[in-house]
Formats: structure tokens, sequence, C-alpha cells
């Protein structure tokens, strides 16, 4: 008649597993779903463009940087030819002494060459604020390529 304690577990355990193994089912196709990037290029198409927009902005960043650092880099030799454009005789000078100097006509050809601070401190600012803003809609785009908009009603 009635069943043991032992019985009554197990079939308890198998119904768990079961129920187990179709929750982990569900989020295996869920997690298929949710990373194949044409599905969600086609659910969420804004948040899709934006990150991407976003990516684009800050790799064209990235590489101005570089090719703006690239250009006002100066070699040894260039710096050589103009100190003795101005009569200077360079190559008297020894080891560490010709170093420093190179150094300290680089910073001086810089600071000429940056022009006046405030048109730098606008610069500066305005880069700022193009990366808060770049990073404001990378966050609302982010969070709205993580958003779940197929979740049932109840839930959530």
């Amino acid at each position: 008649m009635g069943e043991s304690a032992s019985a009554r577990t197990e079939r308890e355990l198998a119904a768990l597993r079961g129920e187990i193994d179709r929750d982990l089912a569900t989020l295996r196709e869920r997690i298929s779903m949710d990373v194949d990037p044409r599905r969600l290029a086609r659910r969420q198409p804004v948040a899709v463009f934006g990150t991407l927009g976003s990516l684009a902005a800050v790799v064209g960043v990235a590489l101005a940087s570089r090719v703006r650092n690239a250009r006002r880099a100066r070699g040894e030799t260039e710096l050589d030819q103009i100190v003795q454009r101005l009569g200077g005789r360079l190559d008297q000078l020894k080891g560490r002494t010709r170093k420093r100097f190179r150094e300290a006509l680089r910073k001086e050809i810089a600071e000429v060459e940056t022009g006046p601070r405030a048109k730098q401190m606008f610069w500066e600012s305005a880069t700022a604020a193009l990366t808060s803003a770049a990073a404001l809609l990378a966050q609302r785009f982010a969070s709205r390529l993580t958003a779940d908009d197929e979740l049932p009603e109840g839930r959530g």
C-alpha cells in the first residue's frame, strides 16, 4: 500500500532531475538564440548599430591620436638638421649632454607647435565631452542590447 520513503525520495529526485534538464535545455536554446548576431540585429538594430558606431568612433579617435603623435615626433636626424641650420655644433657635445639637449629642443618645439594653452584646453574639454557622451550612448545601447524583450509578462 504505502510506498517506502526511499522510493518516494527517488521519485521526487527523478522529477527534479527532469525539471533541471528541461530548464537547462531551455537555457541553452535561449543562449544560442541570443548569441546569434543576426537575430540580435533583427531584435535590436539600434543597439547593434549604436555599439558598432561607438566602436568605430573609439578606433577613429585612437588612429587620429596616433597619426597626430607620429607627425609631432621628431627624429634624431631632423633635430640635428635644425641645430645645423641655426649654426650649432651638436656633434661636439658628448653622449648624455647631447641627449639632454635634444630632449630640451624637442620640448621647446612641441610647446611652440601646440599653440596657445586656451586653444589646447578647449580641444581637451571638447574631447572629454565627446568621450563622456560616447560612454553614455554606449551604456544605453549596451543596456538595450542586454535587455530581454521576450520575457513572459509574469516574469522580469
